[in-house]
């Protein structure tokens, strides 16, 4: 049996595995639509959010250039915080619409500075800003709340959050943090099938993105608005996607969200705790920003992090991710977020402890 600790997808409950298995429900019938009003109602729940959230069918990559495209013209003047491979990837989206486009790049594996970016806003003004919750390239955690309090004191500008790694699997209060959009993705910390977005969005991004003259049908989120309020979608959705995913919002709430919180939390505790005193590997991420999704090993140089995924997989049937771009054979991730007992991160940590001393073993011969 395959210990699945990458990055997504994650593992999937028994009981999604059998919602997808049924035959497809229309999605104009009034079951798909009680179904549809349920489950967009506890998403929104989920992160306090002030509308039920809207659901596209696409990756989490296509739910962020959607609302970029909803918010961003060839006008916009937007800022981008990155720190790493995703604050990156919302770079290349924005430049798409935009080339006014201001780039603060963080050190990845350190979170916003708040400090530097009130400097920053203060010598210029935005129409956009984009940032990420959570890192998963590094297993960051970014102070989003203290960030967007930044934002407000100066600049009236539209904030979208990347949260598609931290949804499902850490607190998040889309109110309190005063985000204008979040994008999630399904199958992830929600654990549920690969194939749907999910978008929050404020009261204030409905209004500009109705009111924009401009717009595509798809790639577009004014469409998948104006159907929500109908409580349905604008187009055929990917229907037992979606049955996996009703069932997986049924097992979060039974579970609790606080019980939930703390069985990812101390996931993470556990990762960073067992690996403290290991001299070929450290954790990338500071304690205070660590993500509860994901824990990013550095390796030293003596160490290929592509040779430990390969050992991994190969001779012991557990799955992890490398890094990304630059950190490629520097990092491997171990994923921790969705459907997961305690007892097999313990299991696959002894084990990737075990391949990596074999690795040292082999370079140092």
């Amino acid at each position: 049996m395959i210990n699945n600790r990458n990055t997504g997808p994650t593992p999937l409950p028994p009981s999604v595995l059998t919602a997808m298995a049924q035959q497809p429900l229309s999605h104009r019938s009034n079951t798909f639509r009680e179904a549809f009003t349920e489950v967009t109602a506890q998403l929104s729940k989920l992160v306090n959010a002030p509308d039920p959230a809207l659901l596209l069918s696409c990756s989490g990559t296509g739910g962020l250039e959607a609302s970029i495209a909803s918010i961003v013209n060839d006008e916009s003047r937007v800022l981008v915080l990155t720190a790493g491979n995703y604050g990156d990837l919302l770079e290349r989206i924005a430049g798409r619409f935009t080339t006014n486009l201001q780039i603060m790049r963080f050190t990845p594996g350190e979170g916003f500075d708040c400090d530097i970016l009130q400097t920053q806003l203060m010598q210029a003004s935005y129409d956009v800003v984009l940032l990420t919750h959570s890192e998963s390239s590094t297993g960051i955690y970014h102070p989003v709340e203290a960030v967007i309090k930044t934002i407000r004191t100066y600049s009236d500008a539209l904030v979208l959050v990347d949260t598609i790694s931290s949804l499902g699997a850490t607190p998040i209060n889309m109110t309190a943090w005063n985000a204008d959009v979040m994008v999630g993705a399904t199958q992830k910390g929600l654990m549920a099938p690969a194939g749907m977005a999910v978008v929050y969005l404020s009261v204030r991004a409905q209004c500009y993105i109705e009111q924009r003259p401009d717009y595509h049908d798809y790639m577009n989120l004014r469409p998948w608005l104006e159907a929500s309020r109908q409580h349905s979608v604008p187009y055929t959705p990917a229907v037992n996607v979606f049955l996996g995913l009703q069932a997986a919002m049924t097992l979060i709430f039974s579970e609790g969200l606080p019980a939930r919180y703390q069985r990812h939390q101390e996931a993470s505790f556990r990762c960073r705790a067992f690996f403290a005193d290991n001299d070929y590997v450290r954790c990338f991420a500071p304690p205070q920003l660590a993500s509860h999704s994901i824990t990013a090993l550095y390796l030293s140089a003596a160490l290929s992090a592509s040779a430990v995924k390969k050992r991994l997989e190969e001779e012991h049937n557990i799955m992890v991710s490398t890094g990304l771009g630059p950190l490629t054979e520097r990092v491997i991730r171990i994923g921790h977020m969705g459907h997961f007992t305690l007892t097999e991160i313990d299991d696959a940590l002894r084990v990737i402890a075990q391949v990596i001393a074999w690795e040292k073993s082999a370079y140092e011969d």
